[in-house]
């Protein structure tokens, strides 16, 4: 399996037959810490980043990159495993991110990032036996690519989990 294959399941994120996948996106559009959202969680941002930090240590660094604003971002989809063609080993996870601005953090990149893709509807799924793959995309308001995320359900549980802590 590769990515092109799982974007060919383009899902509604609150219109699948997994409630544990509805509460996760339900987290993550609404109530993640640092999203523009009334109903955000709000923790202290020193807790944040070591709980990021503490996430973060199992995603190999060959499979993620946060990019500055201006760069563009397709030419690190192939390096980072994440173009169409890239094929999908059992645990890979991953992910590139463009920053907003300098100051935004990683955790706030990513944050953001995966609730834009929730709330525009760039989730894609593919059910593989007892994994979940999903697949997540942003763009910003020129329609060009900000990011590309690969996650299973378990990790963004994992994520959700280790955040919160």
């Amino acid at each position: 399996m590769n990515i092109q294959e799982i974007k060919k399941n383009r899902i509604e994120p609150f219109n699948v037959d997994d409630i544990r996948l509805i509460k996760l996106f339900s987290f993550f559009l609404s109530s993640a810490p640092t999203i523009d959202s009334q109903t955000a969680a709000v923790l202290d941002e020193n807790r944040l980043a070591h709980n990021w930090n503490n996430y973060i240590q199992s995603i190999n660094q060959k499979n993620r990159i946060i990019i500055s604003p201006n760069t563009q971002i397709e030419k690190y989809l192939e390096k980072y495993e994440l173009s169409g063609e890239s094929k999908i080993s059992r645990r890979q996870k991953g992910f590139v991110c463009k920053r907003k601005d300098k100051h935004e953090t990683d955790y706030q990149c990513v944050l953001r990032h995966i609730r834009n893709a929730i709330a525009h509807s760039n989730i894609f799924l593919s059910n593989a036996g007892n994994r979940k793959y999903i697949y997540l995309e942003d763009f910003n308001q020129s329609k060009n690519q900000s990011a590309a995320m690969l996650f299973s359900q378990a990790d963004l549980m994992r994520l959700k989990k280790e955040i919160m802590k």
